[in-house]
């Protein structure tokens, strides 16, 4: 069978994740359900990796085996899923890939981008786009905390366990953290080779901690230089995350 490479956006505070669940609304669900309305048959969409609920992604990026009888071409698959789809979600892109590709096993580094609002009124068009904190954060001390984060590190401490039971290596490497200050929003962009459960948001709560004055740097140093010791307890909001880019 030929393989479809398909990059997508989705508005995530519609669904459930990405992951399917019964009874439930997820992203994967609803990219089965259009290709099914297409090809009358049943075909699994694997993705780059598990979006939580309320999570959005600019550039998801996943892959299915195409029926060995069709005859559409990759732009005619991209248009025909997108009528399939609530207006919540749309296929940007799709291209024919080699037998190989695996959008999850073939990706080489993953980008996450966290959006953050300090204004005292937050816009009704930003809400459940961003984490609206209307308080004082030194824009200094987030890039500092932000600065710990680059380079292979034993992330033990910012993940949580999915309770699925599998044990999993939570060694990753993370390439650059850009952090972003314009007017009210604050933006942290997160480049590395893979993340773990709730990684991003785990990073991101902690590194407000200490931009708020709550914790000192050293919080951050300690649970990087001894991993799993102690866990970070200071998840971000779901509503801030991107997923924007998959490299492969």
């Amino acid at each position: 069978m030929n393989k479809l490479k398909i990059v997508i956006a989705y508005d995530g505070s519609h669904f459930r994740g990405w992951q399917i669940q019964p009874g439930e609304k997820t992203v994967q669900d609803s990219l089965e359900l259009a290709i099914k309305k297409i090809t009358h048959a049943k075909i699994k969409v694997h993705g780059s990796g598990r979006t939580d609920t309320g999570v959005h992604a600019l550039g998801q990026v996943a892959h299915f085996e195409i029926p060995l009888d069709s005859r559409m071409t990759a732009q005619e698959w991209q248009r025909a899923i997108n009528v399939n789809l609530p207006p919540t979600i749309r296929v940007l892109s799709a291209e024919l890939v080699p037998t190989d590709f695996h959008a999850r096993f073939s990706a080489k580094s993953k980008t996450y981008r966290y959006d953050i609002n300090t204004s005292q009124i937050l816009s009704p068009h930003e809400f459940l786009k961003v984490w609206h904190h209307p308080k004082n954060l030194d824009v200094s001390m987030l890039k500092r905390a932000c600065d710990l984060y680059v380079g292979t590190y034993d992330f033990a401490s910012f993940a949580v366990n999915r309770g699925d039971g599998k044990e999993i290596n939570t060694e990753r490497t993370i390439f650059s953290v850009k952090v972003r200050s314009e007017q009210n929003t604050l933006t942290m962009s997160f480049n590395g080779n893979g993340f773990l459960y709730k990684m991003v948001r785990l990073l991101v709560g902690a590194a407000v901690r200490v931009a708020e004055g709550k914790e000192e740097i050293n919080w951050i140093e300690g649970m990087l230089q001894n991993p799993g010791q102690s866990k970070c307890q200071h998840c971000a909001k779901p509503d801030g995350l991107y997923l924007v880019e998959v490299r492969y």
